[in-house]
């Protein structure tokens, strides 16, 4: 077995702006509710998840006093920014010290970009529930966005370093409703070694379902890995055929991070009842949907519109393809080979570079 793929992930943001919130929501099943009870972190806090079985998450949650940051930047400089994956900075959409914020992590960034230049950087907007009443057409959020992306174009000018392609990526978000959880999907979808994988075998399993999407899940924290056919976080016009041939384009955008925070709540009531949640199956009048576990560390929904499609038939593929996803998924990189349903089935997006020799053995192709 492959040893897992480890990437640091910064957790950064001014005191009270909500960081250790929204991870104790996402990774230890706090509610929004419970999250009161947190105190202020102090210094910094590493924890370690693992996703996949082939990626593990080294979670270093930043104390946002500025004494602390004040550290970060100076004699902490190196340990703090050196080898990172990925930045998620936190800002209080609700703070009056905006220019002050702003100030803070320009130095943040400018320290992240010289260290890490190959880091992603993802800024939430948090507690926008705060303000959505007064401002329903989150003109503050479009503000602040604009500050923010003015802000990376500096450091980037300013450092001049032509490996710094990484984007800033920001996102609205609060703790009291979905966006959280689609904020911090489309970060972990970034980090997964062999997405593209992924992405292909859930294509190839959605359409041997006849089916219209396939999902995959985390288990723990139910955050969207990876779907079937189109990019994650594409534009409707972008779709795939089989989705737009099936009417994807009109289903709820907010979809899978409605159903992450449902899941994950039922999941909670479960488990204060002593129960345990195992999956979900129904046929309606016009579509079918299982939610199931495929391995150890996920779920995965497929969805139906083919009339003659029963539930039987979607979870005997969910069976029968599971040994093998459970195979590749702990496989964090694939040196000159590509799995035989990839080889086999060249529509599909996944190439390895040197996989030319078909007489060369896939590495899931049994021995003779």
């Amino acid at each position: 077995m492959s040893t897992p793929a480890r990437k640091k992930v910064l957790l950064m943001g001014k005191s009270g702006s909500g960081k250790t919130s929204m991870r104790s929501v996402i990774f230890s099943n706090y509610t929004a509710r419970d999250t009161r009870r947190l105190g202020a972190t102090i210094d910094v806090e590493q924890s370690a998840v693992r996703f996949l079985g082939g990626l593990v998450l080294n979670l270093w949650d930043c104390g946002g006093q500025n004494a602390f940051v004040d550290n970060y930047l100076s004699s902490q400089k190196d340990t703090i920014f050196s080898n990172v994956a990925v930045l998620i900075y936190v800002f209080d959409i609700t703070s009056n010290e905006w220019d002050g914020d702003l100030r803070y992590f320009e130095d943040i960034l400018f320290a992240l970009r010289e260290n890490s230049p190959e880091a992603g950087v993802w800024v939430l907007i948090n507690k926008m529930d705060l303000i959505d009443k007064e401002d329903p057409q989150r003109k503050k959020f479009k503000e602040r966005k604009a500050d923010l992306m003015r802000v990376d174009q500096s450091v980037r000018e300013e450092l001049k370093d032509e490996t710094i392609k990484e984007v800033l990526r920001c996102f609205p978000t609060s703790i009291w409703d979905e966006s959280l959880y689609k904020a911090w999907s489309s970060i972990i979808h970034t980090l997964i070694p062999n997405i593209s994988l992924i992405t292909s075998h859930l294509t190839y399993l959605r359409d041997l379902c006849l089916g219209v999407e396939a999902v995959l899940f985390e288990a723990d924290t139910f955050l969207v890995i990876a779907k079937s056919g189109s990019p994650l976080d594409c534009d409707p016009s972008d779709l795939d055929a089989v989705e737009i041939d099936n009417g994807a384009r009109e289903l709820d955008q907010q979809r899978f991070e409605k159903i992450s925070e449902i899941v994950k709540g039922f999941k909670k009531t479960c488990s204060r009842n002593h129960e345990q949640y195992h999956g979900f199956e129904a046929k309606f009048n016009d579509c079918t949907i299982i939610l199931e576990p495929l391995t150890k560390n996920t779920y995965i929904m497929i969805v139906s519109v083919d009339p003659r499609v029963e539930t039987g038939a979607l979870l005997y593929n969910v069976h029968q393809s599971s040994a093998h996803m459970v195979e590749f998924a702990t496989k964090h990189t694939l040196e000159v080979q590509k799995c035989g349903i990839c080889r086999n089935n060249k529509e599909l997006k996944y190439d390895v570079q040197g996989d030319d020799d078909d007489s060369i053995p896939a590495w899931d192709d049994p021995l003779p």
